[in-house]
């Protein structure tokens, strides 16, 4: 009943929303025609909105009785993609045919329904989608820059699942109630994520622990909602076959397996753990093995402010400046050195202790680099830091991107700008737009370890910017590619 009120309150701010825009935008065009074509798209726009409400209502219902529930996802998901794709489509023939009722603002317009859509969707289906839009708000060569913006709270912000729920999962992973495999267990998470969510326990022996603890259906709705997935971009290939989000899809086939896997996970954390013990400066929490599963991990519960508090930082006497030396430190020597990387440093995964210290929580995307990838790295850090563009299409070969045989320069820049940190499109929407397609058809093919380094750049990049936008990182990496 929450959830069904919830998506209802969710569609009815949407609609509030989006009849102020075009009310408000309306009554400052002098042209008749164009408001009304505007009241026309608000008209089919909530149509669509209403509709994908009630699907999902629909979808919720069948999580508590598991019938057509695969049906029911694909319903919401394919509703979501016709709404989106008849809106540009609308908006595209209107400017071919009667280019006086197509302003920029109406294309500002559809983006910012369009994404909000795709944001109320994951926040509500869950599951892949989650993971989708969290990869997409990345990737600025595919997305307009309003899709990025409006993805990014998906980030580290998500609707935490019932204790009683959680508590279920928990007896079936260790064969005991939590009550008698913890001394203590808080019922409320202190995270949530699309996967899983972690709640704080103490073990019989006074240990302090967090348990990290997989959603019971999740590894059916993300095998529900990959195959969808797959299908509706094979749909929209044949459809729009400008918009590349094959890219997507991709990604998520190869990531997800990673993710849903708490012994790889674990492993992981450990590997990291042993690879970094020459760093007082750095933190990955200790794995309790006896108490870990396929579906559960049990590590030491590290406590830490969160790395882009910046009030909190400040009150207890951190520099903002350090700790964004510190975090482009350490995520440089992974990269140039050590060949493991921790492939999801946002926000939400990401504490500062005195000294200042870094603590890298989630491990689920923590990866060994090849050396060939190492190496090409640093080659191209080498021939970014001296400018020589021949050595880093060299570099960016040897990496394993494969570039079509004309590739002009504005293309490469705006490429090494997504791989390497630069996740702000600069310029309007449509323009935007138009650069990522054009990167689109110069690139043929980005591997996905490199996809996982851009994307871990690009967090970094944002991140720094909040501590120290004038830190000169760089300076930080070179050191590392020598």
């Amino acid at each position: 009943m929450m959830k069904r009120r919830w998506v209802l309150d969710q569609a009815a701010r949407s609609a509030i929303e989006e009849t102020w825009e075009v009310f408000t935008n309306g009554t400052l065009t002098p042209n008749p025609a164009l408001f009304l074509s505007r009241l026309a798209d608000l008209a089919r726009s909530n149509a669509f909105l209403w509709t994908e409400a009630g699907l999902s209502v629909q979808e919720h219902a069948t999580r508590v009785v598991p019938v057509g529930q695969s049906l029911s996802r694909s319903l919401v998901m394919a509703t979501v993609a016709a709404d989106i794709f008849v809106g540009y489509t609308t908006l595209g023939e209107r400017e071919k045919w009667l280019p006086s009722l197509v302003k920029p603002r109406d294309w500002e317009l559809q983006y910012q329904r369009s994404a909000n859509c795709v944001l109320e969707t994951a926040a509500s289906l869950g599951g892949a989608l989650i993971k989708a839009c969290q990869f997409a708000s990345t990737r600025p060569d595919l997305l307009p820059a309003i899709y990025i913006r409006t993805l990014a709270p998906l980030q580290d912000r998500m609707p935490p699942r019932s204790w009683k729920e959680i508590e279920k999962a928990i007896t079936r992973e260790l064969g005991r109630r939590p009550t008698e495999a913890f001394a203590e267990i808080e019922h409320e998470p202190t995270a949530a994520a699309s996967i899983a969510q972690v709640h704080r326990a103490r073990l019989h022996d006074g240990r302090e622990v967090a348990v990290k603890v997989q959603y019971p259906d999740i590894i059916n709705l993300v095998a529900t909602d990959l195959t969808i997935l797959e299908q509706i971009v094979k749909a929209i290939n044949r459809l729009a076959p400008t918009i590349q989000l094959q890219p997507i899809a991709d990604y998520l086939q190869e990531t997800l397996p990673l993710e849903l896997d708490f012994i790889c996970e674990a492993e992981s954390m450990t590997r990291l753990r042993a690879a970094l013990p020459h760093r007082a400066d750095a933190l990955v929490p200790a794995v309790i093995p006896d108490l870990s599963t396929e579906h559960l991990i049990v590590m030491d519960y590290i406590h830490g402010i969160k790395i882009t508090d910046r009030e909190a930082l400040e009150q207890v006497g951190i520099s903002l400046h350090e700790v964004a030396r510190l975090l482009n430190d350490v995520y440089a020597e992974q990269m140039l050195h050590l060949g493991i990387l921790h492939a999801d440093p946002h926000p939400g995964n990401l504490l500062v202790q005195p000294g200042p210290r870094l603590v890298l929580l989630d491990h689920g995307l923590t990866v060994p680099l090849a050396p060939s990838l190492v190496d090409a790295l640093r080659k191209m850090v080498r021939a970014l830091a001296v400018g020589d563009f021949d050595a880093l299409i060299s570099a960016l070969g040897e990496a394993g991107l494969q570039f079509d045989e004309q590739v002009d320069l504005a293309t490469l820049l705006q490429l090494v700008g997504v791989l390497l940190g630069n996740d702000q499109v600069s310029g309007s929407d449509v323009a935007a737009v138009t650069a990522g397609l054009q990167l689109g058809k110069g690139i043929s093919t980005i591997p996905t370890d490199l996809l996982l380094v851009g994307r871990t750049l690009g967090l970094l990049d944002g991140i720094t910017k909040q501590l120290d936008p004038s830190m000169d990182t760089m300076e930080i990496v070179s050191h590392y590619a020598e």
